[in-house]
C-alpha cells in the first residue's frame, strides 16, 4: 500500500527519533534514552514527540523490535548463503553473523541483551515475535539436521537434565516451535555459549586474554557444533 505524503513524513520523523535515540545510547548507554533530550536535539518540544511515541516505553519497545528484527535479518541472510544440506556450515555462518552484528551494532545489542532499563517492561505480545525470529533460524537448522539423521549428540548430551527438559518441552509447545526437544536444547546451549563470548568481547574482557577474539569464537563454535555431531567440511 502506498503511503500518503503525511504518512511518509510521519514515518520519516519516527525513524529520525529512533536514529537520535541510538546515537544517545551509543554515547551514554541504554539508560540515556530520553524523550526530552531527543526533542532538544530535534528542535522540538517533548509534547510534539508524543504524537510519534506516546511514551518513553513506546520508543524503547520500537527500538527493541527494530534491533531484534535487524539481528534476525542478518542471521537469515547468512543461513541463505549456504547449501541447504550443509548444516554445520549454515550454523557457523549464522553464528558468525550474530557476532558480527553485535560488534557493528553494540548499542542495539546491549539494549536487547544488556542491563534492563529501570522501570521498563516489554509488552510480550509486541516483542516476542521479533525476539524469537533469530533463534528460530538456529533451532530450525538443528531440527532439519535431526530429521535427516545428521544430528548426533555426544555422550554427555544424550541424557538431558529432567527439569530443564520438562520446561523446554512446555516452551516448545507454548511458543509454537514445532520441533523435537533435542534441537531446542542444543540451540539454547549453543546460544548461551556464543552470547557469553560476545558479551565478554564487547566489554573488552576477552581480547587481553585470547588475543584474537574472532579466531577464539570460531574455534569454540566449531567445538559446539561437534557436540551435536555436526562437523565443518
Amino acid at each position: 500500500m502506498t503511503l500518503s505524503r503525511r504518512e511518509r513524513l510521519r514515518e520519516n520523523t519516527r525513524e529520525e527519533i529512533k536514529t537520535i535515540a541510538r546515537k544517545h545510547m551509543q554515547e551514554q548507554g541504554t539508560a540515556a534514552i530520553s524523550l526530552r533530550a531527543i526533542a532538544r536535539d530535534m528542535g522540538l518540544t517533548v509534547t510534539a514527540l508524543y504524537r510519534y511515541y506516546p511514551s518513553h516505553d513506546d520508543l524503547v519497545t520500537a527500538l527493541i523490535v527494530d534491533a531484534f528484527n535487524a539481528l534476525a535479518d542478518a542471521m537469515e541472510q547468512a543461513d541463505s548463503s549456504q547449501p541447504r544440506e550443509s548444516y554445520a556450515e549454515r550454523l557457523m555462518a549464522v553464528m558468525l553473523a550474530y557476532r558480527e552484528w553485535a560488534m557493528q551494532n553494540s548499542a542495539d545489542f546491549q539494549l536487547i541483551y544488556g542491563n534492563p532499563i529501570p522501570g521498563y517492561h516489554a509488552p510480550r505480545e509486541v516483542t516476542v515475535p521479533a525476539v524469537i525470529r533469530g533463534f528460530r533460524v538456529v533451532v530450525g537448522i538443528l531440527a532439519e539436521a535431526m530429521a535427516n539423521g545428521k544430528l548426533q549428540a555426544s555422550t554427555e548430551y544424550q541424557q538431558l537434565p529432567p527439569h530443564v527438559s520438562t520446561y523446554m518441552t512446555e516452551l516448545i509447545e507454548r511458543d509454537g516451535y514445532n520441533i523435537p526437544l533435542q534441537p531446542m536444547y542444543f540451540g539454547v546451549s549453543g546460544w548461551v555459549k556464543m552470547h557469553g563470548m560476545i558479551m565478554l568481547e564487547l566489554f573488552q574482557h576477552t581480547p587481553p586474554v585470547v588475543g584474537d577474539p574472532e579466531e577464539f569464537y570460531r574455534f569454540e563454535i566449531t567445538n559446539i557444533l561437534k557436540t551435536a555431531g555436526l562437523v565443518l567440511k
